[in-house]
């Protein structure tokens, strides 16, 4: 298996990872390099690809048409396909041991193993580089309001629908943050083998996985509890607003109710 790997793709390849949606359903695919995950899989003629249910497909030694055709073909299997692909490159090199180098991923010999893990710390990579540009747009769009609070709360735009539109998008951030939480887990094919355990770790410093999913983490913390707090601002505001009319209500009871005992009384 080794002997086909290194052949086809040689000792200096490219590596491209893409996130193409929300979820990729990789059961019933068939056949595959290996019975770990993430599923493994060789593309004709000369790569091979790497499928992991968060929605990412990673590919080694396969050119822009051919992964063009390979993501078309993946078809149904693709859970709510986006429209904008996030990708992420990188160079393979083989070398003297598993290494890191400024311009390359070093790797001491082609395996199943070692492409699989090369596979989970790019397509971490990529799912939280869409994360991030999500959680960074809600951030921009609270600001304004953060600031007028801060500035001029007698004037905010008190628009109920805004608010609710904002911890909606809050909400499902959040829920896929939660879907995609094996993140910050370690993959199962490190089980007892602690050459590759090292190699991950590795490369999961070099993309900054845990630090960016804890930042991801925190910034959608600080979105959600801004959204329900200016939601709570507003239905206080609108509690107020109904008192004032029950006290207008009354006292014009009172006021109606002088003004006939006076006529009648005249």
């Amino acid at each position: 298996m080794e002997s086909d790997l290194a052949a086809r793709l040689g000792t200096r390849f490219e590596v491209r990872a893409i996130h193409v949606g929300e979820r990729i359903e990789v059961r019933g695919v068939e056949p595959r390099l290996s019975l770990v995950l993430p599923c493994m899989i060789e593309v004709a003629p000369s790569g091979y690809a790497a499928l992991l249910r968060g929605g990412a497909v990673v590919l080694f030694g396969i050119d822009p048409i051919q992964q063009e055709r390979f993501i078309k073909d993946l078809g149904g299997r693709i859970q709510e396909p986006y429209e904008k692909h996030e990708t992420e490159r990188a160079y393979v090199r083989v070398g003297d041991a598993d290494a890191l180098e400024p311009d390359a991923i070093i790797i001491k010999e082609v395996t199943v193993e070692r492409l699989q893990v090369i596979a989970e710390v790019l397509a971490k990579s990529v799912i939280l580089q869409r994360h991030e540009q999500e959680i960074d747009e809600a951030f921009r769009s609270i600001e304004p309001t953060a600031q007028k609070m801060r500035d001029q709360p007698s004037r905010l735009p008190w628009r109920q629908v805004d608010m609710v539109e904002q911890i909606g998008e809050a909400i499902i951030a959040e829920h896929q943050l939660v879907g995609t939480s094996e993140i910050a887990e370690k993959p199962d094919l490190l089980w007892d083998k602690p050459d590759l355990d090292r190699f991950y770790a590795r490369l999961e410093d070099e993309y900054e996985i845990r630090e960016r999913h804890a930042i991801v983490e925190r910034k959608l913390a600080v979105v959600s509890s801004t959204a329900r707090t200016m939601l709570e601002l507003s239905q206080t505001k609108r509690s107020l607003h109904v008192e004032y009319y029950i006290v207008f209500l009354i006292l014009f009871e009172i006021v109606l109710s002088i003004w006939e005992m006076t006529h009648r009384a005249g």
